[in-house]
């Protein structure tokens, strides 16, 4: 399980904040919202789950597959500079 506080100035909370914008135009179904737009902690659990204190959002989770599609390829794009 990964977890951090968005916001508090690392690269987390920007990546956090690109993965948000990136995937605002799919509908979460989540209430009250989805982790990944929460400011408290966040979590990414081994089921592929995303949750916050206040919601979760299951793998199967549209928005919550479009966070971890973009992660997937910030991290390619990253490690493909880095070489």
């Amino acid at each position: 399980m990964a977890g951090f506080i968005p916001g508090g100035g690392n690269s987390n909370s920007q990546l956090q904040s690109t993965i948000s914008a990136a995937t605002a135009s799919g509908e979460s179904g989540v209430h009250p919202h989805h982790p990944i737009t929460c400011g408290d902690k966040i979590y990414y659990d081994e089921d592929g789950t995303f949750r916050c204190e206040h919601a979760t959002a299951p793998s199967d989770n549209v928005r919550t597959q479009q966070c971890v599609t973009h992660s997937l390829a910030l991290l390619l794009i990253e490690l493909a500079m880095a070489m």
